[in-house]
């Protein structure tokens, strides 16, 4: 199910809602306002595997925590 972003212009609040589809209406969970405007998605990743893509940016001291896979120091 995807999770949009929206924003009621009627009382202001911005809010993700989780919908079953694209098509989904959708009401503003805080005034119930119909038809809020649908905001783009912030999109994130998940990568695997147990290396860096930035050695650089791993910390000198800890080791690195990329794609959910701790490597020990560098």
């Amino acid at each position: 199910m995807p999770l949009f972003r929206y924003h009621c212009s009627a009382c202001g609040a911005d809010f993700e809602l989780l919908l079953a589809r694209f098509d989904s209406p959708a009401e503003c969970p805080k005034c119930g306002a119909p038809d809020p405007e649908r905001r783009p998605s912030r999109i994130g990743a998940i990568t695997s595997g147990n290396s860096c893509a930035s050695r650089e940016s791993c910390p000198a001291a800890g080791g690195c925590c990329c794609g959910g896979h701790c490597a020990g120091k560098h």
